[in-house]
């Protein structure tokens, strides 16, 4: 609303309340320079008569996603992988760089995709397309110095100001809302500050699982109960794995994060309810939320105290051992991981499949493409910009695991049951001021979130935001084992996996023995591969 008035006092005329028709002015007022008046998510395409030029852009953080191809003189782009793939001419020849991305990093990167042909505009990003060529610039990005200069109070009451904005801009809505709540710190203060801004119950959703270790439906209870939420939940079983072949296919290219099974049933249980959810999504991120802050910045720590001699004979004793298991596996990586500059270490913790893995598990053809791109594309995020050990890190996550991950398995589940999810914790804005707070505001000690915390521990039961982060994660170490061990035996080895002629079947099986007989826990490489077996069915021939 603000922007039309403003595009109204500049003297343009509306004949809508769409939002597209404000992107429409606001080009034709600032040109290419309008995407830094737009807050939130988009994606979109403009054609400029005018100067026969074809404008893209994408939001800030990569919620939304856009892909493009040239084929044959012809330029195609669209919102969904699948629909570039449909487009006439377009080479389906497989991109074997972003297949060891995905079996890396259990996603790919921008601007890759499993295709040769098809590119994703990264996000923060504009192009433009004219007779001349193709044009990308980066119109945003985060800085992460000068620290601000404010005290912890005064800093806990600037958060609980944004956030609340953050909340209230959300909740602009013609069609019912509500919330994602998983119990966790993040959504449990969505929930909390959404209840406090509507007349109306707010309806909330969570998903548990029937294993103790990875259900928090009590805790989301308890956050329903003490706000009166209208709360509905949905449990996911070993047999809920059914409906993987239909999630593979949506995605349109491989995906390797486990969660978005229950973020699946998730979205289609709240789409019978509201249109719009509310999402904790992006509070890890920025207020180093993940254990791998802590165990990046332990290795840090360590790496400057531990005399040099002593790192490289650690390493030297661990290397003899060929296919480590268990404690002395734990110690050969330490050893490594020691010996290791800042950036590679920090990639390599972020790694789900090591070099010496893949030389036992990929074909030598295979082998033979592939480089060090994983670790490339996290070591030079991690350090583009200036900062902490801690701002180094998070800029690392939010540039690459944030959108190529975390935000397209919330995109692609949501809007396959035409569900809007918005992410309060992604305001530009906020996550402006918040990398700017000392880092010991975010992480103090082994207390993650510890502003956040502070910020609204008054909003819940005493040591409510205090308990461990749970994470919202599926028990695939258990179900490999038990329930699902035949279906994903036969799925990978007696699957479309062999046709891709990328690995070593002989090894591909035994690292399913050494998971099946409790020696290795190999789950995330096991869902990665089945994943890919179902993607090969329908696109391998």
């Amino acid at each position: 609303q603000e922007l039309r008035s403003e595009l109204e006092s500049f003297g343009h005329r509306f004949r809508s309340n769409s939002d597209t028709e404000a992107i429409v002015h606001l080009y034709e007022q600032y040109g290419e320079n309008c995407v830094s008046k737009l807050k939130g998510m988009f994606a979109f395409a403009i054609w400029d008569g005018v100067n026969g030029r074809l404008f893209l852009a994408r939001d800030r953080f990569g919620k939304k996603p856009l892909f493009y191809t040239a084929a044959n003189g012809k330029f195609w782009f669209g919102s969904e992988f699948n629909a570039l793939c449909a487009a006439p001419d377009v080479s389906r020849e497989l991109d074997y760089t972003a297949l060891d991305l995905f079996l890396t990093l259990c996603y790919i990167p921008s601007p890759h995709s499993i295709l040769k042909a098809v590119r994703k505009l990264p996000p923060a990003h504009t192009m433009s397309v004219d007779e001349r060529g193709v044009t990308m610039r980066r119109y945003w990005t985060l800085d992460y110095v000068p620290k601000l200069d404010l005290d912890f109070e005064e800093a806990k009451k600037e958060l609980r100001g944004k956030l609340e904005e953050a909340v209230r801009t959300r909740l602009v809505s013609d069609v019912p809302l509500g919330c994602f709540l998983s119990g966790g710190v993040d959504s449990s203060v969505v929930t909390a500050i959404m209840s406090g801004l509507t007349s109306e119950p707010v309806k909330t959703f969570s998903i548990g699982f029937p294993t103790s270790g990875y259900d928090e439906r009590s805790y989301a209870q308890t956050v329903a109960e003490r706000y009166h939420t209208d709360h509905h939940h949905f449990v996911v079983e070993a047999a809920s794995v059914e409906v993987l072949p239909e999630i593979v296919k949506q995605y349109g290219e491989p995906f390797g994060d486990s969660s978005a099974l229950p973020v699946w049933f998730l979205a289609r249980m709240t789409r019978q309810h509201v249109t719009v959810a509310l999402t904790g999504d992006g509070a890890d991120e920025f207020f180093a939320g993940y254990a791998r802050y802590l165990t990046g910045l332990r290795y840090e720590q360590a790496a400057r105290r531990v005399p040099e001699v002593v790192k490289r004979s650690a390493a030297a004793a661990a290397a003899p051992f060929q296919r480590p298991t268990g404690l002395l596996r734990k110690l050969q990586r330490a050893a490594r991981l020691l010996n290791m500059p800042s950036a590679p270490r920090f990639a390599a913790l972020n790694l789900f499949l090591a070099r010496q893995d893949k030389r036992r598990l990929y074909a030598p053809s295979f082998l033979a493409h592939v480089d060090s791109a994983a670790e490339r594309s996290i070591e030079e995020a991690y350090s583009e910009k200036e900062g902490t050990d801690l701002d180094k890190m998070t800029h690392a996550l939010v540039s690459g695991l944030l959108p190529d991950d975390f935000l397209v398995k919330v995109d692609i589940g949501t809007m396959a049951h035409s569900l809007e999810a918005r992410s309060p914790f992604l305001d530009h804005e906020l996550a402006e001021f918040t990398v700017k707070l000392p880092p010991e505001y975010r992480l103090n000690g082994r207390t993650t979130k510890h502003i956040l915390k502070e910020a609204f521990k008054d909003y819940f039961p005493p040591g409510f935001l205090q308990r461990p982060k749970q994470g919202f994660q599926i028990p695939s170490k258990a179900w490999f084992r038990q329930e699902l061990k035949r279906y994903t035996e036969d799925k990978i080895l007696r699957g479309s996996l062999p046709r891709l002629g990328v690995f070593n079947m002989e090894a591909v099986a035994q690292m399913l023995g050494e998971h099946k007989h409790g020696r290795v826990n190999h789950e995330t490489n096991i869902w990665n591969l089945l994943v890919l077996s179902l993607w090969a069915e329908s696109n391998v021939g």
